[in-house]
Formats: C-alpha cells, structure tokens, sequence
C-alpha cells in the first residue's frame, strides 16, 4: 500500500462516524452472555454479525463449537478475511462477541442493551469490551473493500466466543484444534487499553477464582450462643486471606499495572431468608491475579493452609474450590515484528512513544502466546469495561483504525 493509498484509506475512515453508530445498534441489542452469566450464548448475535462482515470480507468462515447448554447447541466463531498478495502472511484483529451482564441497572444512565450517542460518547454494555474490536475490523474492511485497495498481506478478523468466562469455546479451543496462526503473522487483540493509546499489553498475570464455603451451625439470632455464624467467620476468613496473601506474595514487577499481585474477596452467595436467623452456611469468591514470578500452586497451597488453620480455630469447616485457572504463558517478544511495527504506527498517527506493559486482566493473548507467537493487547479506551455506563468514544475508534491502516501499510 503506498503512501497515496493510505491517505485515501485516512480520509475516508474520518468519514465512518454514521457506520460505527449504525454498526453498534445492529449488535448490541442482541445479548450475548454465556450460560455461567445466565445467558443463551452469542449464536444471535453471531448470525447477525456474519451478516454484515459477508458485505466486506472476501471471504467468511464460521467455526462451532458444541457447547449442549445453550439453545443453539453451538458457540460460533467467526473469520473474516480481506486476500492480499502474500497468503501467507495475515495481519489479524481479533475480538469477542460474548459479553458480562450488565449489574445493578439503577447505575445506568441509559439502557445497557440499548446503543445510546451522546457526542463523541456511545453508550451500552459491550460496546468497549469488546465491541470496540469487533467495530474495529468490520469497519476496516469496509473501508479497505470500497477503496477497492489492494493489501501486501491478508487481513483478518477473528470474531470470537466465551472469552468472558474461560475461552473453553472459543480462542482456547481453536488455539489447540485448528491450525490459524502463522509464525509471522502480526496479531492485534484491542481488549485493553488507556485513554492516550500508549499502553502496549505483552504479559498477563495468572488467574485464579477460588470459591469458599464456610460451615458452621445454624440458630435464632437472640440466642447466638448456640450456633456458630457462618456469615461473620466467613467475613473474617476474608480478611485474613486479603492481608496474609497480600503479605506473603509481596513482590513487585513494575512492567505490570498495578505491580503487584491481587487478591479480591468479590462475589457472595445468598444464605438464609430472614433477618432474626443466623446462617450456618456462607459462601464467598475471591480473584486471585498473580504475578508471573509466582508459582500458583504454591499460592493454593497456602490459601488451604490457611483455610485449615482458620477451621481448627473456629470449630467451623471451610470447603474451598478452584472455579478457574490460568496460569500465565510466556510474554510476547519486545523486540517482535508486531510490538515495533504498532509502536511505529502509534507515534505516526498519535505522536507519542507507546511503552510494553503487562496487565492483570485476562485476555485471549495467552493462548497465543503459548503457541509461541506474539500477539498484542491494545486499543484506546477509557477503560469502562464490566462497569456501569460503559462507554467508547467515537474518536478513539476513528484513531485507532487510522493506527491499524499505518500497520497494514
């Protein structure tokens, strides 16, 4: 693609605000939470994107993965691709379609599921995480196709399912069963990111969510002394797990933000009914994320430790159980083709020197990176994923597509 050409490619993405707007109310309203999050899975909406990308992309391939607990019986994966000269060679943007729910609604301004443009703001759940990537490549291709350009290299788009709960269905499973990555293939995941576009993500912390269930004995409130509450123990084993870990595993790794490893006491599972009884049984979650320094089954181990100590202490029984785990692969090469080339691109089109970081959120880049490629985690966002009144801002998208222009150039 040649200097004039890209140009072209420039000009005519300043003109894609009334298609992003459009693009996002033919997706968002169509829900795609997996069954963990009391959904139906992404087949509807992945119907309706195949839809849209068979307009743009030379061609579309949709692989299933059987999945029995949802209506549709399959989680849909979705690959567009733009030929280039070299087959061989693919710059890829790769996405999710499944999203979180969307929490308490009295926190939102606007319905979650519902596309809402205010300005520069459009509002709705997923419509960053991540449908920002998914806007992203369609609209790429869209250009890329009306300009009539012809590419060096391919340009692919992976739709993808079930990331938000463990990639069982999708990147996870077609990294070990299909063969679609090449060694130099340059590989982008906008899936995280910050408001200046200077954030790079090339490492992850590992993941642990661990399930506590804490038993004691069941009573009538005015008479606590015959039972054991497992409500207030549990509140305690929080506690004493937030401060011991964070105690023990106290190293720092400043090419992570933040530099530590976390652990969160999150989600609780309702007990009893009424306010006057006291509950013999609570459950309680916590998200580990360990830095890569950290072997996790040592971390499990002393959260066990500390789960037997905690019983022999307080007459109780504590079950503890691991939800999920990932533990981190190998980080991707600074010095790779893709981290220089996207490095390039964002000070051409920003004018700011982008820097290699590492995160504690989970994306699909480990499973790439485990088949030792090098994928990049980037975008621009004000990072408004899994919140209320998550948000992408028009320009960002707009920047962002002149980045990955410069890239394929």
């Amino acid at each position: 693609m040649e200097q004039k050409s890209l140009e072209s490619l420039y000009k005519e993405i300043d003109n894609q605000r009334d298609f992003i707007i459009t693009l996002y109310k033919e997706f968002i309203p169509i829900k795609a939470l997996g069954p963990e999050n009391g959904g139906e899975g992404e087949y509807s909406r992945a119907m309706k994107l195949k839809e849209i990308m068979e307009k743009y992309f030379d061609e579309v391939k949709e692989i299933d993965v059987t999945d029995e607990r949802v209506p549709s019986k399959v989680r849909p994966n979705l690959i567009g691709t733009i030929k280039g000269r070299n087959q061989n060679k693919t710059l890829w943007i790769i996405a999710h379609m499944d999203t979180v729910p969307e929490g308490d609604r009295s926190l939102w301004k606007f319905d979650p599921f519902s596309v809402t443009v205010d300005g520069d703001y459009i509002y709705g759940r997923g419509v960053e995480d991540d449908g920002q990537a998914i806007v992203l490549g369609i609209t790429l291709a869209k250009v890329l196709k009306e300009l009539n350009l012809t590419l060096n290299i391919n340009f692919s788009l992976l739709i993808s399912a079930d990331e938000e709960t463990g990639s069982k269905y999708g990147v996870s499973y077609l990294a070990k069963n299909y063969s679609l990555f090449n060694k130099d293939d340059i590989i982008l995941i906008p899936d995280a990111g910050n408001p200046e576009g200077s954030m790079i993500e090339v490492a992850e912390k590992s993941i642990l969510w661990l399930k506590f269930t804490v038993i004691g004995k069941q009573a009538h409130a005015s008479t606590p002394e015959k039972g054991i509450n497992a409500h207030l123990l549990s509140m305690i084993l929080g506690v004493t797990l937030y401060e011991e870990l964070h105690e023990k595993y106290d190293a720092k790794n400043e090419l992570f933000e933040p530099p530590t490893s976390t652990f969160e006491i999150t989600k609780v599972e309702k007990n009893v009914e009424n306010v006057n009884t006291i509950p013999g049984k609570h459950t309680f979650y916590m998200d580990c994320r360990i830095l890569p320094q950290y072997d996790v089954d040592d971390v499990l181990n002393t959260i066990n430790e500390i789960a037997k100590r905690f019983e022999a202490e307080n007459n109780c029984k504590v079950e503890v159980e691991v939800v999920n785990r990932e533990d981190t692969t190998r980080p991707t090469d600074e010095n790779s083709e893709t981290v220089k080339l996207l490095k390039n691109a964002i000070k051409a089109v920003k004018g700011i020197d982008a820097k290699a970081i590492g995160i504690g959120g989970g994306t699909y880049a480990k499973y790439l990176r485990s088949l030792g490629l090098n994928p990049v985690v980037w975008m621009t966002c004000d990072e408004t994923a899994h919140e209320p009144n998550e948000y992408v801002r028009i320009s960002y998208i707009l920047s962002d597509l002149k980045v990955i222009s410069y890239m394929l150039m």
